[in-house]
C-alpha cells in the first residue's frame, strides 16, 4: 500500500515542480558608486597595521578605518543577510498535507465494529497559479536588491561625512598653525614695544596695549586648540571602538577642482544614488502589484489518497479538487491598494528629480562665488593687506605712524587670513557634500 502512495506522492510533486519558476538571485553584485567603488580600491592598497602606529593621519587612511570599522555600516550587512534569506523563504512551495480518514467505525449494529470501517490515506497539495509564487520572489529579490543599495548608499554617506570631519580637522589645524605664528608675531611686537617704553621714546601705555593684543592671540590660540581636539574625537568616532593615536593630519586646503558647467551635472542625473534607490523601490512596488493581481486567481488543492475497505478487504485510489469561488474577495482591495503605491513612488520620482535639479543649481552657484571670493582675497585683498602692513609697521618705527596704525593694519591682515581658510573650508566642504550627493568626482564630468 505504501508503494502505491508513494507512486502517487511523486507524481504529484513532479507536477508541483514543474509548475515552479527558477530561484531569483540578487542582481547586485558589487558597488554601483563611483565613489565608493574607488574609495573601497584605496582601502585594499593601504595597511591596517601601519594606520594605528601613525602620527599623522591621510584622508585615505581615515576613509580605510570607517569602512572597515564603522558600526553603522555593519548594521546594513546584517540587513543584506536577512533579504538572502527572504529570498530563499519564497523561493519555497507550500508544504503538502497529509490526511488520515477512518470512516464507519464504533457504531451501532453493523458498524458497531471495525469490521466495515474504511481506512483512506492521502496527500494534499495546494497549487498556486498565477505565477503568485515567481511574483513573492520577484519582491524579495527586489527588497534585496534595495537593502544592497541602501548599504552603498550607507557606504557613500560614510565616506562623506569622513571627508566633512577631515576637512573641517584640517582646516582647524590650519587654524592654529596661523595662530601660533601670530602669537610670535605678537610677541616680538611687544619685546619690540618694550624696549622702546624703556629707552623713553614711546608712552607706557603702548605696552599695554601690546600686551593686550598678546592675551587675546594666546585665547584665539586655546581656543582652536580645544577646536582642533574636539574635532579629532569626532572623526575617531566613526571608527569607534578601534582607536587612532595620531597627532595630526596631512593635505591642504587649497582649491583645485573643476567646476562643472550645471548642464554636465545633470546629465549624470538619473545614476545618482538616491535616484537609483528610488527607481529600485519602483521595481519592488510594481512586483507588488503583479503579485496583487495574481492574488484575484484562486488556487486549487489537489488530493490523492488509497483507500481500504475493511469489510470486502478491497482496494481503491481517491482524489478529489476544491476550488475557492472568487463570488466576494476578489481581492479588489489589494489591487487598487498596490496600483496606488507604484504611481505613488513613480511621482516621488518625478519629486525626487525636481528638488534634485535644484539643490544642484544651488550648490553649484554656492561653489562658483566661494571661489570667485577666494580668488579676489588670493589675487587682491591677502596681497593689498600685507602690503599695508609691511608700509605702516616700518614708518610706525620711524615714528611716522602711532601704534592703533600698526594695531588696525595688523588686525585687518589676520582677519583676510582667517577668512581666506575659512572660505577655502567652505568650498572644499561644498564640493565634499555634492560629491556626496551624486557619488562621484566632479573631476569625472
Amino acid at each position: 500500500m505504501m508503494k502505491q502512495i508513494a507512486f502517487v506522492s511523486a507524481g504529484l510533486i513532479i507536477f508541483m515542480l514543474s509548475t515552479c519558476s527558477s530561484a531569483r538571485k540578487a542582481s547586485l553584485t558589487g558597488s554601483t558608486i563611483p565613489m565608493v567603488r574607488d574609495n573601497i580600491a584605496n582601502a585594499e592598497t593601504i595597511n591596517l597595521i601601519k594606520i594605528f602606529r601613525t602620527d599623522t593621519l591621510s584622508l585615505k587612511q581615515a576613509i580605510t578605518l570607517a569602512l572597515v570599522y564603522n558600526q553603522d555600516i555593519q548594521i546594513y550587512k546584517s540587513e543584506i543577510a536577512a533579504r538572502q534569506a527572504g529570498i530563499l523563504q519564497n523561493s519555497l512551495l507550500p508544504n503538502p498535507e497529509l490526511a488520515i480518514e477512518l470512516e464507519n467505525f464504533a457504531g451501532s449494529g453493523l458498524l458497531s465494529s471495525f469490521k466495515n470501517s474504511e481506512t483512506t490515506i492521502g496527500i494534499g497539495q495546494l497549487i498556486e497559479l498565477g505565477g503568485k509564487r515567481g511574483k513573492r520572489m520577484e519582491i524579495a529579490g527586489q527588497k534585496s536588491d534595495l537593502a544592497l543599495r541602501r548599504y552603498e548608499m550607507k557606504r557613500l554617506e560614510i565616506i562623506t561625512r569622513v571627508r566633512k570631519k577631515y576637512l573641517q580637522l584640517l582646516a582647524a589645524q590650519k587654524k592654529t598653525e596661523l595662530d601660533a605664528k601670530i602669537l610670535e608675531i605678537e610677541r616680538q611686537f611687544k619685546l619690540n614695544i618694550d624696549k622702546r617704553v624703556e629707552a623713553g621714546r614711546i608712552s607706557a601705555a603702548e605696552s599695554a596695549r601690546a600686551r593686550v593684543e598678546l592675551s587675546i592671540a594666546e585665547l584665539a590660540l586655546n581656543r582652536n586648540s580645544r577646536e582642533l581636539s574636539n574635532l579629532k574625537r569626532q572623526i575617531s568616532a566613526l571608527w569607534a571602538p578601534q582607536s587612532v593615536d595620531f597627532k595630526a593630519v596631512s593635505g591642504n586646503l587649497n582649491f583645485t577642482a573643476s567646476i562643472p558647467e550645471i548642464d554636465n551635472l545633470l546629465m549624470v542625473i538619473d545614476s545618482i544614488p538616491l535616484i537609483i534607490e528610488q527607481n529600485t523601490i519602483i521595481k519592488r512596488q510594481r512586483a507588488e502589484s503583479q503579485l496583487a493581481e495574481a492574488m484575484a486567481i484562486p488556487d486549487p488543492h489537489i488530493s490523492v489518497g488509497y483507500r481500504y475497505f475493511n469489510e470486502s478487504d478491497d482496494r481503491a485510489f481517491v482524489t478529489g479538487i476544491s476550488v475557492p469561488l472568487p463570488v466576494f474577495d476578489r481581492n479588489q482591495g489589494g489591487r487598487e491598494e498596490a496600483k496606488l503605491l507604484e504611481k505613488q513612488s513613480e511621482q516621488q520620482l518625478q519629486s525626487l528629480k525636481i528638488n534634485l535639479n535644484i539643490e544642484l543649481s544651488n550648490r553649484l552657484a554656492i561653489i562658483k562665488n566661494i571661489n570667485s571670493e577666494i580668488i579676489m582675497m588670493e589675487n587682491i585683498i591677502i596681497p593689498e593687506a600685507q602690503k599695508a602692513y609691511d608700509i605702516i609697521y616700518q614708518n610706525y618705527l620711524s615714528g611716522k605712524f602711532a601704534m592703533i596704525d600698526v594695531l588696525d593694519a595688523q588686525r585687518r591682515l589676520f582677519d583676510t587670513r582667517r577668512r581666506h581658510l575659512d572660505a577655502l573650508a567652505e568650498i572644499n566642504l561644498q564640493v565634499v557634500e555634492l560629491e556626496g550627493l551624486i557619488g562621484r568626482s566632479l573631476e569625472t564630468l
